[in-house]
């Protein structure tokens, strides 16, 4: 499996790159995800669903490099070759390659999101309908270094998010 990733492209690159740095690094990312259906029949006219989907997912870059030359996938490792790679207490990057420094922003996430609509559903009578919905989005997206597990998962509920409520009414009307 493939896990090298783009990052961002700086200037300063070798004429093979066209004068710009494409940089790419490994990335380890973890996901959990599931998804939910539930139905309820009360009457045949009156039906409860729910649908829940929880989500969390990480991802850390490392082995930061560029591009060696254009339409190739070969990297220039960063700290090999003549270059140093130093991490910073926020977690970002000093490249220094040669007289030139750049720095690459901290790129790892934590994030957790749960989605969730619940929807009552009343036919009073044939071909009218109201329906009540509540709709859940919530989610969360932290810079963290650490590795998404299944807690984060079932505490995906507990991010701050949106409620929404709608009601609807269809009303057939015969002739």
């Amino acid at each position: 499996m493939n896990t090298q990733q783009y990052v961002t492209t700086r200037d300063g690159g070798s004429a093979s790159t066209f004068g710009s740095r494409y940089i790419f690094a490994r990335i380890d990312r973890t996901t959990y995800s599931v998804q939910a259906r539930l139905s309820y029949t009360f009457k045949p006219d009156l039906t409860l669903d729910l649908y829940a989907e929880p989500f969390a997912a990480s991802g850390r870059y490392d082995d930061f490099g560029e591009l060696a030359a254009a339409r190739t996938r070969l990297l220039r490792r960063y700290g090999a070759g003549g270059t140093t790679l130093d991490l910073l207490p926020d977690g970002a990057r000093r490249v220094t390659d040669g007289a030139t420094t750049f720095s690459l922003a901290n790129r790892d996430f934590n994030v957790r999101s749960f989605r969730s609509n619940l929807v009552l559903k009343w036919e009073w009578r044939p071909g009218s309908t109201l329906y009540l919905v509540w709709q859940q989005d919530r989610s969360e997206e932290k810079a963290l270094s650490t590795v998404a597990s299944l807690g984060d998962l079932f505490a995906s509920p507990a991010a701050p998010g949106d409620n929404f409520f709608i009601v609807k009414a269809s009303v057939w009307i015969a002739r």
